[in-house]
């Protein structure tokens, strides 16, 4: 998971690195009078691509910049609320990039420097040569010697700075079993550089080892709600669409991803992933209720698709808790779509016919697809 850039640069620190002093403004009117500017003001969002969205903005002045923090809280970028904004002093320097990432294909971590960074940096990912990034195992040995050899071509005094704030980031990957730290741009003056933003990627399957992480992600449930939820429910509830019209009661990582590719595919818009690991509802509808609850807060749903392939849970009581959490919270009354294969999914789906008649059940899943994506649309 992606952190915002203000959390992001409070590891920096951390971490020997250097950022602005900014304050994060979370009301309208709560920007300190005292800063000098120009200033930056920028929407805090876990999402990348903020300055073409339009989320990050030059002031000249303070007045200029509490008019934009007003402008942007409340609004919403690249589907997120903005419910706080970043506001810092303007740095300067060479802009440059240089990151830390995971190479999760080839086990291996991989160390990225390029001495022209900026929000067109993707561009030129094609291109890299050798010299620009380089692959190394996951020990700091190794990726200290590989960011030596990135910044190889600079002259002593900024290859110094640049490895200096490398070996932070390097710290900081290791440390805390980070996926992405990438800095960019980093703003490099003759002896020394500057973290003007901070894209930080968190692995949540080593969140338990990593308690001040966890911390982090709970004290802003609002903004990380997708971790938030994995961290205090125990499952996986990914929104992906704040405009879906499908909304999904799926289990299984794998089977729940597919449905949504196929969904895509077909030119529909589902809202969320999840994987809701029936085999943990032990009887209770509880769990579903509260995904009912998740997916009834977005008004752009039109109908609900259920879509559970079983080989050890039992349809039938997956069936009754449907009914059950249904009754609890009807969505809006949104039309349900269902598709139960597997364990007793023919009592199941009997059974369902009996108590719910108006939920639509299928068993080929193609069928199912079409109707679910005709009805959203």
């Amino acid at each position: 998971m992606l952190l915002i850039e203000a959390d992001g640069k409070a590891l920096f620190r951390d971490y020997g690195l250097v950022v602005p002093n900014g304050v994060l403004v979370t009301e309208r009117g709560g920007l300190p009078a005292s800063l000098p500017g120009p200033l930056m003001v920028k929407a805090q969002v876990p999402a990348g691509g903020r300055g073409k969205a339009g989320g990050i903005l030059r002031c000249a002045d303070t007045a200029a910049a509490a008019g934009a923090v007003d402008r942007l809280l409340g609004t919403s970028l690249r589907g997120h609320a903005v419910e706080a904004c970043l506001v810092e002093p303007v740095a300067s320097g060479r802009e440059c990039y240089l990151s830390v990432m995971l190479d999760a294909a080839a086990g291996a971590a991989r160390i990225t420097f390029l001495a022209e960074g900026g929000v067109e940096v993707e561009s030129q990912a094609a291109s890299l040569g050798p010299e620009a990034t380089r692959l190394c195992a996951l020990d700091a040995t190794a990726m200290r010697m590989a960011l030596e050899a990135v910044t190889a071509g600079l002259p002593p005094l900024e290859a110094a700075a640049i490895r200096q704030a490398g070996q932070g980031l390097i710290h900081l990957f290791l440390e805390r079993e980070l996926m992405l730290v990438e800095v960019n741009p980093l703003f490099l003056t003759v002896e020394s550089c500057i973290a003007g933003d901070a894209k930080v990627v968190l692995d949540l399957n080593a969140i338990h080892r990593q308690p001040a992480l966890e911390a982090m992600i709970l004290a802003r449930p609002r903004l990380y709600a997708d971790a938030c939820r994995k961290l205090t429910e125990g499952f996986d509830y990914v929104e992906l669409d704040a405009e879906g019209r499908i909304g999904l009661i799926t289990t299984g990582a794998g089977l729940s991803m597919m449905l949504v590719d196929e969904l895509v595919a077909r030119g529909a818009r589902p809202l969320n992933f999840l994987d809701i690991r029936t085999g943990q509802l032990r009887g209770s509808p509880a769990r579903l209720i509260r995904v009912l609850d998740w997916i009834a807060a977005r008004p752009s749903v039109r109908v609900l698709f259920v879509n559970i392939f079983a080989g050890i849970t039992d349809q039938r009581e997956f069936a009754m808790l449907l009914a059950e959490a249904l009754a609890a919270n009807p969505v809006r009354g949104v039309p349900v779509v269902a598709r139960l294969v597997g364990n007793g999914a023919a009592e199941a789906r009997a059974a369902l016919a009996e108590r719910r008649p108006d939920i639509l059940l299928f068993e080929d899943l193609e069928a199912a697809m079409a109707r679910a994506a005709a009805l959203a649309a």
